[in-house]
């Protein structure tokens, strides 16, 4: 009883005071089958290969992307679009050494774009930097570090159509706007392109882990990751371990779970 108390009271103490964030999903790949692609509702392109690896270790497995030429991603779609909220995605993302050309990383778009290069685009470009698009251009963010894992995280304003841009922690875009939206105003977004999805011409190795999506900007303290897409509250899913909150200019604390770290119990 002693220490179920000690654990609530520092549940309570970790939640921020805006009350418990609502986990809309959230993969961690971990109860996936290695060798397979990632089960449903994911759904991954015919060209390439897209499978699960025991990447770092077999307790913590990612999604692997190969693309030799002909195009290699995988797809979320949600039943309807989320609107006029405030939703943040994260991610850890890495590149293996030896691309060829410039090509997406995530995008994120409503089903009723023109395309599958419109919406919130961040992708790697030719001259070795990470890129955003800001509604009107891209733009050079920061050099891409291969064969290292890297934090991404998007802060989407659905009531404006704009959004922020943190990598590993540091803020590279504040408040820019979608790409091809035209027509599109406070739709929402519904669609979640990883990688390279209806393209080609580019080869590539990267990886991809511990995908949420939530409400709000600070990342839940407890997430459960069961592979499931629904709207769910957070449950413990690792303890609290050394350096697992950073914190984001403006206020904004994210939570990055670093590849290998070991959990630590908190009481």
């Amino acid at each position: 009883m002693k220490y179920s108390l000690i654990f609530f009271l520092v549940i309570l103490f970790f939640i921020p005071s805006t009350g418990i964030c609502q986990v809309i999903f959230s993969y961690d790949f971990n109860k996936e089958t290695t060798g397979k692609p990632p089960s449903a509702p994911w759904s991954i392109t015919p060209a390439g290969k897209i499978e699960i690896v025991d990447f770092p270790s077999k307790t913590n497995k990612s999604v692997k992307i190969t693309d030799s030429g002909s195009g290699a991603g995988m797809t979320l779609l949600l039943d309807s679009p989320i609107k006029n909220k405030t939703v943040s995605l994260e991610f850890n993302f890495m590149r293996e050494n030896g691309w060829t050309v410039a090509c997406e990383i995530f995008y994120v778009m409503n089903k009723k774009c023109p395309d599958d290069w419109s919406g919130i685009c961040i992708k790697d470009s030719d001259n070795g930097f990470i890129s955003y698009h800001n509604g009107v251009d891209w733009v050079d963010a920061v050099k891409l570090t291969d064969d290292q894992w890297h934090t991404i995280k998007l802060i989407f304003y659905l009531e404006k159509d704009k959004y922020d841009f943190y990598y590993d922690g540091k803020e590279m875009a504040k408040n820019v706007g979608y790409r091809k939206w035209d027509g599109l105003d406070k739709q929402g977004i519904d669609k979640f392109n990883v990688a390279n999805v209806g393209d080609g011409g580019s080869t590539f190795v990267k990886y991809y882990d511990d995908i949420i999506l939530y409400e709000g900007t600070t990342k839940p303290f407890a997430v459960k990751s069961d592979g499931k897409l629904a709207n769910m509250w957070g449950a413990v899913k690792i303890s609290a371990s050394e350096s697992q909150f950073r914190e984001y200019p403006n206020g904004h604390k994210g939570t990055r779970f670093e590849k290998g770290l070991l959990p630590k119990k908190i009481w």
